[in-house]
């Protein structure tokens, strides 16, 4: 048994690497959500910049990224074009890719002391 750890160990930081370099694939890309709360939302990411798009109300929103490490990233509301929507600038919120699925990901957020889990699904 003592001998298999080190194995164990290994296999472990293996798979570790691995999800790294799968979440490079979702830098960069057009998402949308799974969840139908969210289903006019798209989302735009270009490694540093994301916009969000609500296409229902008309509500663009951009946010500056800055990548914590390949899976986290840290996520901060710098425009809006819509006034009623002022509040949010300067918001942020830590995301982190916690399940890869083909071309879907399972993303846990946290902002404010308040955590959510979401799916976002790769469309381009």
């Amino acid at each position: 048994m003592r001998n298999l750890l080190p194995i164990i160990i290994f296999l472990l930081a293996l798979t570790g690497k691995a999800q790294d370099k799968e979440c490079l694939n979702f830098k960069v890309g057009k998402f949308k959500y799974t969840n139908p709360d969210y289903s006019d939302l798209i989302t735009i990411r270009k490694d540093t910049l994301q916009i969000d798009y609500y296409p229902n109300f008309g509500w663009e929103l951009t946010s500056k990224i800055n990548w914590l490490n390949d899976c986290k990233y840290e996520m901060i509301y710098i425009a809006v074009n819509d006034s009623k929507l002022d509040l949010l600038i300067g918001t942020k919120f830590v995301i982190e890719i916690m399940e890869i699925n083909n071309n879907k990901i399972l993303c846990r957020t946290v902002s404010e002391g308040l955590t959510v889990e979401q799916e976002m699904i790769k469309i381009e």
